[in-house]
């Protein structure tokens, strides 16, 4: 194989793998660019798409690597930028650099299978203390989050539809949810129905989507953006599925919630221990979680402040994200982390999860009605998912201008260290140096079905 051909086999191999674990379009180009020019002195050509990725350089044939589906891995996506680091600082030649790379998802750990199931249900517990929840509740939410987990991984290994997971996950939260309504074991009835299918919301993808819109990638985008929406409709569909099977008549109503309980710290504490369960949950290495839930709990305490300050929620979510935002572009620039999973890890807690329980529930209200509907249920409907999408707007609004703000004095980061180990100005695929065998790399890798 020739030197030019190897180079190729490598970024080819390299974008492919950070786009299945949710790398951004912008930061694959500029990393995939950074190492060619590292290498060869040139700039390579980049081709990404929703399910495949395509690399060239002058005067050697395309490489395109298919993309089975987009999960999420930090610790994955964090080796395969140090990998490249390694190379662009000429610390790793490119053969061994690639088979390091055909190597990197079997080699990377894996937090264990109970831990994150454990870790994410205390997030989801975290979630609804922060919101108010009773005891109960928050019992009952940390089961039903914990067993959603657990099926959508035996679902994945058995390789069923992607939106089958979410579908799954969300039909068991709202089961549980409607059986504890229906014994009336809980006084916070709309919590213990929504919390569970807030932990499956695809921030990632959705704040991935509006990166590639900012930087205009907009084929990747509508397909980012695509998928979230795919992902909230099973989810959706998965919460109705249970009301229905569990609960007859409106849905009930949540006159006890208040966030009053909480003070400054106790609100904290509880957004960094959510916090850390999806950063567990994403495979997020153990040194980056601390990190994480700093992002979380300096973004919840600020939106805590403003709330407190009389500010309005979608202006006091903005400030969170915000902070949020910075955080993980902090984090993105010392660690390699994918900033979008490491973002939305901090900033779920900040979403507006009691306006968005009450439009589904106005929405189910007007759905079973078979006579003249009421216009109180109509505006009531209308004002909560106009809050709750002001909210949701605001909280990505400020991710990703923390993030953005923070990276931007980061571009350097990139940049190679060493001088290229091939000159400008010599033709390395005049190089014929033998390298290692690398038999199955150009077709893409089996993938390991993860949990999305």
């Amino acid at each position: 194989m020739s030197t030019r051909r190897l180079q190729t086999e490598l970024l080819a191999l390299a974008g492919r793998l950070l786009l299945e674990y949710n790398e951004s379009t912008r930061a694959i180009h500029r990393a995939l660019t950074a190492t060619s020019r590292a290498l060869s002195g040139e700039a390579c050509q980049v081709a990404v798409a929703y399910g495949d990725v395509t690399v060239s350089l002058p005067g050697e044939a395309p490489v395109l690597m298919p993309v089975r589906e987009l999960r999420y891995n930090t610790a994955v996506q964090a080796r395969v930028h140090a990998i490249l680091e390694q190379v662009r600082r000429g610390d790793l030649e490119p053969d061994e650099a690639l088979a390091q790379l055909g190597r990197v998802e079997a080699d990377t750990p894996r937090h264990p299978r109970w831990v994150a199931i454990v870790l994410l249900g205390v997030a989801a517990a975290g979630i609804a203390g922060l919101l108010g929840a009773d005891a109960c509740c928050v019992v009952v939410t940390a089961v039903a989050t914990g067993l959603g987990l657990l099926a959508r991984q035996e679902l994945a290994r058995r390789h069923f539809s992607l939106l089958l997971l979410p579908f799954t996950g969300a039909l068991i939260g709202a089961v549980f949810g409607g059986l504890v309504i229906r014994l009336g074991w809980t006084h916070t009835p709309g919590l213990a129905l929504i919390v569970p299918a807030l932990m499956l919301v695809p921030g990632p993808h959705l704040i991935n989507g509006i990166f590639d819109l900012i930087d205009n990638y907009l084929p990747m985008s509508i397909a980012r953006l695509g998928l979230a929406a795919g992902i909230l409709f099973a989810n959706a569909l998965g919460i109705v599925l249970g009301i229905e099977m569990t609960l007859t008549g409106p849905l009930p109503s949540n006159p006890s919630v208040s966030g009053d309980h909480l003070n400054l710290a106790s609100d904290m504490v509880l957004a960094g221990i959510v916090t850390c369960g999806f950063a567990v949950a994403f495979n997020t290495p153990w040194r980056h979680v601390g990190m994480a839930a700093l992002g979380g709990m300096a973004g919840h305490g600020l939106r805590f402040l403003a709330l407190d300050a009389g500010w309005r929620p979608e202006v006091a979510t903005f400030v969170g994200g915000l902070a949020v935002g910075v955080v993980s572009g902090w984090m993105t620039r010392s660690g390699k982390t994918p900033v979008a999973v490491i973002a939305f890890a901090g900033a779920v807690t900040i979403m507006p999860g009691l306006d968005i329980y009450q439009a589904l529930g106005g929405a189910l209200q007007l759905a079973r009605m078979t006579d003249e509907t009421a216009p109180a249920v109509v505006i009531r409907t209308l004002a909560n998912a106009s809050q709750a999408c002001l909210q949701v707007s605001g909280l990505a609004l400020g991710l990703v201008l923390g993030a953005r703000a923070v990276l931007a004095l980061g571009t350097e980061a990139d940049t190679p260290r060493k001088r290229s180990l091939v000159s400008p100005d010599v033709h390395s695929d005049r190089d014929d140096r033998p390298a290692e065998s690398t038999n199955g790399v150009t077709e893409a890798l089996p993938a390991q079905k993860g949990t999305p």
